[in-house]
């Protein structure tokens, strides 16, 4: 898919221009023609990256609204609307810098093409998952149960996404506060002891002169720490998902994030399948949508093997790093019941309940260890800070 830009006239003399996402220049001119006239120019538009790039803020639907459009869809077009109103409908239900996606999708559906081809049209904001589901409802005369059940399906993922992330907020409080209190710290109250010691004429130890030297270069440098601490925060945030992934890789969460992914992988499977979609082209999608190399690569295997004619089950089992054995279970007795589909959604279902209950283990371990040592920091800098003073009472004559 190539994004080109293009301007027309009609044959009243208006002039209009416009993005549009299309295979060749030939959809353009053809889209084009029946929408807005007679095209004068087509030019394809290269993206560009760049570190600038990383300070432009980026659009695209989250799960709650893709969970929203489709359900608008799915209970309007139960209604008896036609799709091209439902859309319009459904746009009034968004956030205003989400119409123009719905109305490239409205502009598309009107010159003939369908719902899937409409959304293929727009990859940055409906994946290839979501295409590939709404072409087999259309296929199969079912676009409106599968509308429910990608809403539903994106429902549970905003609500796992939701938990992930409410499980991180109060660790990413305590680290937070922590780094202010210890900036306050260094800047506001460090020099007052220094100008303490001074007048008193007592020796500063080496920990205490490395502490000064960091608070003055603080003082010193605070506009241009300030820039930095901005610009390579806005550097994480671009790349939050690749931090993200190594952060997942590390021990104690490989188990969790395997978990996060299989639960999305049989989710998708078993709603490609419940769409009509064969089992090694649902086996490839629903990878796709994973969004990890070794997952993809495991279920690229796992489809061939079901191609050459290998058991499910058994071709589950040879793809190492997909499925647990929970889930081979299940799909041993989808595969004999012929039932698959609603096995794997059992099977997604449990490994969800495992999931909420490996984060909800894993913040009661690491709240406690972040506060301890949080305080062994704190502690620690305070009796630097307070060593001095403490060498100085103790040579007091009173003392002795």
């Amino acid at each position: 898919m190539q994004l080109y830009r293009w301007r027309a006239i009609s044959s009243g003399g208006k002039i209009h221009k416009g993005q549009y996402f299309a295979e060749d220049e030939a959809q353009v001119v053809h889209f084009v023609h029946a929408n807005y006239g007679f095209v004068t120019e087509i030019k394809t538009v290269e993206e560009r990256e760049s570190l600038l790039t990383c300070f432009k803020l980026r659009r695209n639907f989250s799960n709650q609204e893709r969970a929203i459009f489709f359900r608008q869809l799915y209970t309007l077009l139960e209604a008896g609307i036609s799709i091209v109103k439902a859309v319009e409908m459904a746009t009034s239900r968004l956030s205003e810098k989400y119409k123009p996606v719905c109305r490239q999708l409205t502009t598309g559906l009107c010159s003939g093409q369908p719902l899937s081809q409409a959304l293929k049209f727009q990859p940055e904001y409906f994946s290839k998952m979501a295409v590939a589901v709404v072409a087999a409802g259309e296929a199969s005369g079912q676009l409106n149960q599968v509308l429910k059940a990608l809403a539903d399906f994106y429902q549970q993922q905003d609500k796992m996404i939701k938990f992930a992330r409410n499980v991180c907020v109060y660790p990413a409080f305590l680290l937070v506060l922590s780094f202010f209190t210890l900036l306050f710290f260094s800047v506001k109250l460090l020099p007052m002891f220094a100008d303490l010691y001074q007048s008193l004429g007592v020796k500063e130890t080496d920990s205490l002169r490395f502490l000064l030297f960091c608070a003055d270069f603080l003082q010193e440098h605070t506009v241009a720490l300030s820039c930095v601490l901005l610009i390579v925060g806005k550097v994480i945030l671009a790349y939050r998902k690749k931090l993200i992934s190594l952060l997942w890789d590390l021990p104690g969460l490989k188990n969790i994030r395997h978990t996060f992914l299989e639960v999305r992988f049989e989710k998708l499977m078993a709603l490609l399948l419940q769409s009509g979609i064969p089992l090694p082209e649902a086996i490839i999608h629903s990878s796709a949508a994973v969004e990890d190399e070794a997952f993809q690569e495991q279920a690229k295997a796992f489809s061939e093997s079901v191609i050459r004619g290998i058991g499910i089950a058994e071709a589950a089992s040879q793809a190492e790093g997909i499925f647990s054995d929970l889930s081979i279970e299940f799909l041993q007795v989808g595969e004999h019941s012929g039932n698959l589909p609603a096995m794997l959604a059992e099977s997604a279902r449990v490994q969800e309940q495992d999931f909420f209950a490996q984060l909800r283990d894993l913040k009661a371990v690491v709240e406690p260890a972040l506060i301890l040592l949080i305080a062994t920091v704190i502690f620690g800098v305070i009796i630097l800070i307070m060593a001095p003073l403490f060498s100085l009472m103790t040579n007091l004559p009173e003392y002795s």
